[in-house]
């Protein structure tokens, strides 16, 4: 009976928020952000999906290569979200004070640091490609497709290492819509090549899972370049660098970024690290099993793409209010965001239930591929409904500076659930790959339950100033 009440309040609170105008005035600012953001992300998975789709009409076996990619790929990019997440919130301090050229200077460091780190890790994503994927799956023939896959893409890292930075300045500044449209550009000039290369139209060699490589790298390293072009010569850009400016290192920054980043860095390590077994324990089930869950994680992008949007709308709105000391802006903000995730990813996880199985069928006509994915979308869309509320707020923990709290939930829900629960459900109950997406479900919730706690304890609130206390020691130290 709570639980209902808590609802029937809950949605009593949304409409009443409608007859408010300060609550109307919030929810546009929440929507002025997210709905671009959304845009971009939904853009970015598309590629994905879009190279599946095509490499689906290859074998069951490309489907499996390309797709296992993800996780190692992830995990050499972790790193950079310290960078991103330090970025965002840094620069979303810095226009909560009024004080754009700061701002500019942060950007600009997180574009030299990250091309600078982003070529490092390409080479070890090259080069240790053939020697990390046959621990990722038995199967030789999708171990050869992973491997020329992720080569492929990993020369391009640096150059989406920077347009990564670029994206997380922009998003401080409470600008999404740059970032929509260079990604918009990016994805119709991904679309075009995976065609011709692909399949080998217009004269074009036929080069099948090499050629969705060699596209996917091509509109990565296109987006990088209009991403710093628009931050150098649009002159109504929120964020301004200019070529006259310093390009070396300024370590006093970076160490600024890193001290606030570093717990998202640690985040994404551990959720890429858990992922990278999560995804080794469903392996470990026939191709067609393995194949549907490669479809789900795809097709999830989607929805973890509102999920995601309304997290980066709470950290730059979050962290512009706590620039500004109005923390009960910063509450009420994540208050209305939270109501308009759960909304928009109740919309998409119905007809996730709805459309399963014909969403299914674009990708494959394999009948065992489509028997097992249906109860897979089921259990993906009741995990996004509940994964919109966490990421939510822990949106709203990482703008005020509290980045501790969300590495907390996610190894507390990744490690101390999701691993343990999807090896007993699959190895032991044998419940197969619905068992390890039923596990995926109960750590989204132990991560809720996690940044949930933390949020509602006030403690975020005092963070901003204890950063900024040590940022100053180092600036004193750095005679900045």
């Amino acid at each position: 009976m709570k639980i209902l009440t808590h609802y029937k309040n809950a949605v009593a609170a949304f409409f009443t928020s409608f007859r408010d105008p300060a609550g109307i005035n919030t929810y546009k600012k929440i929507g002025r952000i997210t709905f671009p953001a959304f845009v971009e992300l939904f853009l970015i998975s598309l590629k994905g999906i879009v190279d599946m789709i095509m490499v689906s009409r290859l074998s069951i076996a490309a489907i499996a290569g390309v797709g296992i990619t993800n996780q190692p790929f992830f995990l050499l990019i972790a790193i950079f979200s310290a960078m991103n997440v330090g970025t965002t919130t840094l620069v979303s301090w810095s226009i909560g004070k009024g004080d754009k050229t700061k701002a500019g200077a942060i950007a600009r460091q997180a574009v030299i640091f990250n091309f600078a780190l982003g070529l490092a890790m390409s080479a070890v994503g090259f080069f240790g490609a053939r020697h990390f994927m046959p621990l990722m799956i038995d199967d030789p023939q999708v171990v050869a497709y992973a491997v020329r896959y992720l080569e492929i893409i990993c020369l391009g890292l640096g150059f989406n290492a920077v347009s990564m930075g670029v994206t997380a300045a922009l998003r401080g500044a409470g600008e999404t819509k740059i970032p929509m449209i260079y990604n918009l550009c990016a994805n119709a000039l991904h679309i075009l090549l995976n065609y011709l290369l692909i399949f080998g139209n217009w004269g074009l060699p036929r080069l099948e899972v090499t050629g969705a490589a060699i596209s996917t790298t091509l509109a990565r390293i296109f987006t990088a370049v209009v991403a710093v072009s628009m931050l150098l010569l649009w002159k109504k850009s929120p964020l301004r660098i200019k070529f006259r400016d310093s390009w070396r290192l300024n370590i006093k920054t970076i160490k600024d970024i890193f001290a606030i980043g570093m717990p998202s860095a640690g985040e994404q390590f551990a959720i890429q690290t858990g992922l990278l077994l999560f995804t080794r324990i469903i392996a470990t089930l026939d191709t067609q099993a393995f194949a549907a869950h490669q479809i789900a994680v795809n097709i999830n992008g989607i929805a973890f793409s509102v999920s995601m949007a309304f997290s980066i709308s709470n950290t730059a709105l979050v962290g512009r209010a706590c620039g500004a000391d109005d923390y009960p802006l910063a509450e009420r903000y994540t208050i209305y965001a939270r109501r308009l995730a759960r909304i928009f990813t109740a919309i998409v996880t119905i007809n996730f239930i709805i459309f399963a199985s014909h969403i299914l069928g674009i990708y494959t006509n394999d009948p065992a591929v489509i028997a097992y994915g249906i109860p897979v979308f089921y259990f993906m869309a009741l995990t996004q409904f509940v994964q919109s509320s966490n990421m939510s707020t822990a949106g709203a923990l990482r703008g005020s500076g509290d980045t501790m709290y969300p590495f907390y939930a996610s190894i507390f829900g990744i490690w101390g659930f999701r691993i343990s629960l999807a090896a007993l459900f699959v190895f032991v109950f044998n419940w197969g790959v619905v068992g390890a997406w039923a596990a995926f479900f109960i750590d989204q919730n132990a991560r809720a339950f996690v940044v949930q706690r933390r949020f509602d304890s006030g403690k975020w609130k005092h963070m901003k100033a204890a950063r900024e206390a040590k940022m100053r020691k180092r600036a004193e130290k750095y005679g900045v």
